[in-house]
């Protein structure tokens, strides 16, 4: 319930991970719990297309923002990259 509640406001295994833990849930629980998370990349491009939209995507600062937005979201480095570059912003 928990896995689901925070996918749906757009976090990822990251930040999920740590809300499993701050509520003191075994750890050996967390992997059955994670098999209930949908695939990031919906939810990881749309956050994205928001955090950027209007705004200059070229600009360094504003992915440099959006990608600082991303990984508080609990998203890892890896996924942000695919989702700039799928944004068409380059492999930075």
């Amino acid at each position: 319930m928990i896995v689901r509640h925070y996918a749906a406001g757009g976090y990822g295994a990251g930040r999920i991970k740590t809300e499993l833990n701050r509520r003191g849930i075994p750890k050996d629980l967390w992997d059955a719990a994670l098999l209930e998370l949908p695939e990031g990349t919906e939810s990881i491009d749309r956050l994205l297309a928001a955090r950027l939209r209007g705004r200059d995507a070229s600009d360094r600062k504003e992915r440099e923002k959006a990608a600082a937005a991303l990984f508080r979201k609990g998203y890892s480095w890896e996924d942000i990259r695919a989702a700039l570059r799928r944004y068409g912003c380059g492999d930075e």
